[in-house]
């Protein structure tokens, strides 16, 4: 164990004492540099954020392998769900029926009408969301902390999904 006045205390201090490591351990759990190499520097972002934020990490080796390896989860379970939805989407010379396009259109403008129901503010993070903007991201657009945003974003889609319920939408 290092003592206080051995531990690196900047960013650029604990890059050049960790980097390598965590890249090696990132490789040997995805068995490809140039993931690794993304995911170690999403981790060293993460981390200078939260520098930058007040929460330095006391161990920042152990912090950074512990986010690389949700890192690394995370990266797995989207590649799987996109595994799996990529033969539907090749499924190009079946068109939808009449009937589909009808209630496809329907749904639409149900779910357009009660969005237009909920608070402004309320609208736009469920919409930024769906658009695929990360929470972060969406605090940064609105202008509030991550966790109000998180919590806003939690309220405005249990409002939404209760209107959706009432018109009959959600089953």
């Amino acid at each position: 164990m290092t003592s206080d006045q051995e531990r690196p205390h900047s960013l650029e201090d604990i890059y050049v004492a960790h980097a390598s490591a965590l890249r090696g351990r990132l490789l040997a759990l995805t068995r490809d540099p140039a993931t690794a190499d993304d995911l170690a520097s999403e981790a060293f972002l993460r981390l200078a954020s939260e520098i930058e934020a007040g929460r330095a990490p006391d161990d920042a080796r152990a912090w950074l392998f512990r986010v690389g390896a949700n890192l690394v989860v995370s990266r797995a379970r989207r590649t799987n769900v996109a595994m799996r939805a990529m033969p539907g989407l090749l499924e190009r010379d079946v068109a939808a029926s009449p009937e589909d396009e009808a209630i496809a259109h329907e749904r639409d403008d149900l779910l357009r009408d009660t969005l237009a129901t909920l608070d402004g503010r309320d609208r736009q993070v469920v919409v930024l969301a769906a658009q695929g903007y990360r929470t972060r991201e969406i605090a940064g657009i609105i202008g509030c902390s991550g966790p109000a945003t998180r919590t806003r974003l939690c309220r405005a889609r249990g409002r939404l999904r209760i209107r959706l319920e009432l018109a009959g939408m959600m089953a």
